[in-house]
């Protein structure tokens, strides 16, 4: 057995800020100074090596349900004092096809399933040009000043993982605190090495992360190439049946899911796609009783949330239902109901693709579209009831006024001309915003079947839109409102109030505004109003401001790739239908005169 060392006795947090502690009792000096809630210190248990029975689970659960445990980051020799000769050779790297990886998973069974292993033919296939590091020619005769600061500089995956922990893993505090990756530090704790798959995968995602900011941008074939590592020992862990439902599997997976949302490689939005319909899979395959501990619980919690916002995004149907995702989640009222309507408009945009297209104008196809509006009324009435019956600490409140800013200045300004909302919890803000994104959405289907009810009379005419341009425009303005909340507003002279009941594990800054996770909970509905034609032309041209900056700036390349859309809704979808329906006539058309015969 290899010694690690006596294990260090200080609390939890200033063990995950890797400082001394002073061992205070009941609680540390050093995190109440830094105003920081000190979470104890480990118990005897909690110091000795332990193996992975289920005892052993449940103790770490409970764990996880009181304090927060502490974490190890592993050293990278990489620094501008490398020499040469060290430096890895040029190479070329071919990965896992993604887009595949999961297909098998829902056949899970006690044996491992035949064929999941997967050809090494796929994304990154050119990674070779990008292994190359930098160069950095470090003369004999360096003064003894650049030795000094390259023997004192962090290794790469210490840097790389403490600013991914301190700007995208958000721990919640007391009950109503809600978090983002917040099972990831009791995994990673429980993990018994750091070739882990789930270590592996944290280790690609920490290193992009870190890869997207401006001054770091030469990591990003480093980040590539651990992503690479990282996806094949996935595939392998998938074709053990036990392995592929445990929790550090999904999470690595979920991690995965998280490397291409930030990553900007021109496939990584099929990426993302395909690694959130495998974290689908295997919750399916893990069953209820995932939810018997808060780290399975938080684990369901965060791969339904990303698969509504991808079932809503491609008009696809949930699959095993809506009741399978909710009727045994464990969340509060409020937050179950709005879940609940999310889901169902997933399922409507689903329905929409296929009812709005139907070309036969026949009396059963306008009843099915007739009870496709009244559906999309029905839950669009049931947003307005949830709305109207909202506690009141999840009602918004208007805390400033901006005035007029030039049109010049708009696409950078940090606020929008208007009121500035301020939320009990920024999660809260979250969860208005994606139901407000719904909300465009059920618009969008209303105003479809109103274009295939009216053939021959312009949608934009009709009663029907004006109404919802209307109500699309006070849905646009609540979200444009609720920005500056999470990135901050510098026009103001004084901070907006923000309760924040969650903390970063990692980094003195305890302030969420502004930092990574903000951005991932933003991305959707900043998209969703900026593509609504309802947005005006200079709050679309907002809007698409903050898709840039979180692109830019927090690093989320996925905003890049939705600035390229040029889709407007619902406009390109009535467009679209009219098209496809026109094609189902001609080609209607083109066989009966086929089937004609030919008279000579």
């Amino acid at each position: 057995m290899v010694n690690t060392g006596k294990p260090s006795k200080g609390c939890y947090i200033c063990r995950a800020r890797r400082i001394k502690c002073d061992e205070g009792k009941p609680s540390c000096m050093k995190c109440l100074k830094s105003k920081r809630e000190c979470l104890g210190y480990r118990d005897d248990y909690e110091l000795k090596l332990r193996d992975k029975t289920k005892a052993t689970k449940r103790k770490s659960s409970i764990a996880f349900d009181a304090s927060i445990p502490t974490f190890t980051i592993d050293s990278y020799n990489h620094s501008p004092c490398q020499s040469e000769s060290s430096r890895p050779t040029r190479r070329k790297i071919h990965t896992l096809n993604n887009v595949n990886i999961y297909k098998a998973i829902d056949l899970i069974t006690t044996t491992s399933p035949p064929g999941l292993l997967l050809s090494t033919d796929g994304i990154h296939t050119e990674l070779s040009r990008l292994l190359k590091p930098s160069s950095v020619d470090i003369e004999p005769s360096a003064s003894l000043k650049m030795v000094v600061s390259c023997q004192l500089s962090p290794p790469i995956n210490e840097r790389a993982t403490c600013f991914f922990l301190s700007n995208f893993v958000l721990l919640p505090r007391g009950l109503t605190g809600k978090g983002n990756l917040d099972f990831l530090l009791p995994l990673v704790y429980a993990a018994r090495s750091t070739e882990t798959t789930l270590m592996l995968a944290l280790n690609a995602v920490a290193h992009v992360a870190l890869a997207n900011q401006p001054d770091a941008r030469k990591l990003i074939p480093l980040a590539d190439s651990k992503y690479v590592i990282a996806l094949n020992q996935v595939n392998k862990d998938l074709q053990d049946s036990e392995k592929a439902k445990q929790d550090a599997t999904l999470a690595a997976v979920f991690l995965l899911s998280f490397y291409e949302q930030l990553s900007s490689h021109p496939m990584s939005l099929t990426g993302w796609l395909s690694h959130i319909n495998g974290a689908v899979a295997l919750v399916k395959a893990r069953g209820r009783s995932q939810l018997d501990t808060k780290i399975g619980r938080s684990l369901f919690d965060a791969v339904r949330r990303h698969m509504t916002i991808e079932c809503i995004s491609r008009s696809k149907y949930v699959k095993e239902g809506v009741d399978w995702w909710t009727s045994f989640a464990l969340e509060d009222k409020v937050q179950h109901q709005v879940s609940v309507l999310n889901l169902k408009v997933a399922n409507l945009r689903a329905d929409s693709h296929r009812i709005c297209t139907l070309e036969a104008r026949t009396s059963e196809n306008v009843e099915k579209v007739v009870n496709h509006l009244e559906n999309a009324k029905l839950i669009e009435r049931e947003y307005v009831d949830w709305y109207t019956n909202l506690p009141d600490e999840w009602t918004p409140k208007m805390a400033a006024w901006i005035d007029d800013i030039s049109e010049k200045n708009i696409e950078s300004a940090t606020c929008y001309p208007g009121k500035i909302d301020i939320y009990g919890e920024l999660w809260m803000a979250t969860t208005h915003n994606i139901a407000r994104a719904s909300r465009l959405f059920i618009i969008t289907t209303i105003l479809r079947c109103t274009a295939w009810l009216n053939p021959g009379v312009d949608y934009r005419l009709t009663p029907e839109y004006v109404n919802a341009s209307q109500q699309a425009s006070l849905l646009i303005d609540d979200i444009v409102s609720s920005i500056p909340l999470f990135f901050g507003c510098d026009i103001l002279h004084t901070d907006i109030p923000v309760v924040e009941n969650s903390y970063f594990p990692c980094g003195k800054d305890s302030g969420i505004s502004g930092k990574g996770v903000t951005g991932v909970w933003a991305i959707w509905p900043v998209f969703a109003a900026a593509a609504s034609d309802f947005a005006t032309n200079t709050q679309r041209l907002w809007l698409r401001g903050r898709l840039k900056y979180i692109a830019e700036d927090l690093g989320i390349r996925q905003a890049e790739m939705l600035l390229e859309l040029q889709t407007r809704y619902p406009s390109t979808f009535i467009y679209r239908d009219q098209v496809m329906i026109e094609d189902l006539k001609r080609a209607k058309m083109d066989g009966m005169i086929g089937d004609t015969p030919v008279c000579i």
